[in-house]
């Protein structure tokens, strides 16, 4: 309860911050002007995202053995958005899934295995992209400086998910957390690890599903930043699409932190 009446609060000063800097007669000449055919074709790549999202994880859910239709994981996937837009975190519409889809499955956790690697997959999915956008960018960016940080922080945190995903390779350099034992077993990383662990195992062996589903993650983002695009254009912002390739990643990412209500002010 206190961690919402936070993230609440943060949200609500964001919101505020952003909304005292709007010039709100040009947001009516903006929406007045906004082109409705375009509105509805980013409408329909946001559309054609979802149904690559559901073909992903449908492609996991087989590799454990369970075919589920194509209807019912969009069904599933668009009450994962309902919640993950009006539940104080990102991770409500994650719950109702798992829910969802042990029902098919019958084991929890392989409804959880999928969606825990279909999580990851997404997110190796925006390195790629953004980092293409960055060099393309680069010698036009207006503060390469910044840009440089945040692609860099990107590069590093896709690293760090190459490395921590390997559990031998965390095996190797648990003696170095030695010192931090106390602060693991407070709050219980090395339970909730060995958890993620087991749930990650299923895939193994598994390489043809896995690299599957992460070229539809690749062709899913994509879409998604296109459909981003469109929506700008539909707006009248003149801004090449390799733009919206270098900063939705970034959003993306950042939207992530916890501390604000399902990413609002932060995005």
């Amino acid at each position: 309860m206190k961690g919402n009446l936070v993230r609440l609060t943060v949200t609500s000063l964001l919101l505020l911050l952003i909304l005292r800097r709007v010039d709100w007669a040009e947001f009516a000449r903006i929406g007045a002007g906004t082109r409705i055919d375009l509105v509805i074709a980013a409408y329909g790549l946001n559309l054609l995202m979802i149904l690559l999202n559901t073909w992903r994880l449908r492609v996991l859910i087989g590799a454990l053995g369970t075919m589920v239709g194509m209807i019912r994981l969009a069904g599933y996937y668009f009450v994962c958005m309902f919640f993950n837009n009006f539940m104080p975190t990102s991770i409500g519409g994650d719950v109702m899934r798992i829910l969802d889809l042990s029902r098919d499955t019958g084991k929890k956790s392989s409804a959880m295995a999928s969606i825990m690697v279909e999580r990851l997959l997404g997110l190796y999915a925006l390195f790629p992209l953004g980092l293409t956008a960055f060099l393309i960018l680069y010698p036009t960016l207006p503060r390469r400086g910044l840009f440089l940080v945040a692609t860099a922080g990107m590069a590093a945190l896709f690293l760090a998910g190459t490395v921590a995903i390997r559990r031998s390779t965390i095996r190797r350099l648990a003696p170095l957390a030695r010192p931090l034992e106390k602060w693991l077993d407070r709050f219980q990383v090395r339970e909730k690890g060995g958890r993620l662990y087991d749930f990650l195992d299923l895939y193994k062996g598994k390489k043809a599903a896995v690299s599957g589903a992460l070229v539809l993650s690749i062709l899913s983002s994509s879409v998604w930043i296109v459909g981003c695009w469109v929506f700008a254009v539909a707006m009248g912002l003149s801004l090449p699409v390799a733009v919206f390739f270098l900063l939705m990643p970034l959003v993306e990412i950042g939207r992530m932190a916890p501390i604000s209500l399902s990413g609002m002010g932060i995005r």
